[in-house]
């Protein structure tokens, strides 16, 4: 068994909309949509006890990750895990913190397999992330851009991202709680703050004149 703190942490804006505050050790989640993947490099770059692994994720910008932060001795790759993909992540869960899974879209797993790494994840103090759909997961984070910064007139780089992350799953607090994000590039790190409402300037009625 595991002697560590029951979560890992998150960014404190997104752990406001979680209902343990972070992601419950001895849980699998899963990530959706088009952004979900930005959601990693914030919780790779955090504090953990055995570090992480990535499975089935080629394409997965590896210097942006060193860029923001993220320790890459600090993080296990496998790329190509082969034609079995779950019986990696089993065996990774044995040794890191955090196991993030891209699997391909024919792999549904069977609930019996589910309920054996469901069993090693409790036993090992692991968390497991999918990118895609998990049946019966914990918590689905289903994230979806809203915009972006860094772009002047017709020149310039993308910077900033704007998240929307609805909140479900099975131990969510309650019915899709959403919360609004901006990913910040600052200086080789990676900053989630909570996205500011625009002001919409008050619109004050005219004063009909009597002639």
């Amino acid at each position: 068994m595991f002697d560590s703190p029951a979560v890992l942490p998150v960014a404190a804006p997104l752990a406001k909309a979680l209902p343990r505050g972070g992601l419950a050790r001895g849980s699998g989640g899963s990530l959706l949509g088009l952004g979900a993947t930005s959601l990693l490099y914030p919780r790779l770059a955090g504090p953990a006890r055995c570090g992480s692994a990535l499975v089935g994720m080629p394409e997965l910008g590896l210097s942006a990750a060193a860029e923001l932060g993220v320790d890459l001795n600090r993080v296990a790759l496998v790329p190509d895990p082969g034609a079995d993909a779950l019986q990696v992540v089993s065996i990774l869960i044995d040794g890191v913190d955090l196991v993030a899974v891209a699997l391909p879209p024919a792999v549904r797993p069977a609930p019996a397999r589910q309920r054996v790494i469901g069993g090693r994840l409790r036993q090992r103090g692991s968390v497991l992330l999918v990118l895609g759909a998990w049946p019966g997961a914990d918590l689905v984070l289903t994230a979806r851009p809203i915009g972006w910064h860094g772009l002047g007139r017709g020149h310039g780089r993308l910077r900033d991202r704007e998240l929307a992350v609805r909140v479900g799953g099975r131990r969510a607090a309650g019915p899709g709680a959403r919360v609004d994000l901006l990913l910040r590039a600052d200086h080789g790190a990676m900053r989630i703050e909570p996205l500011a409402p625009v002001a919409v300037p008050a619109v004050v009625p005219a004063v009909a004149r009597v002639s």
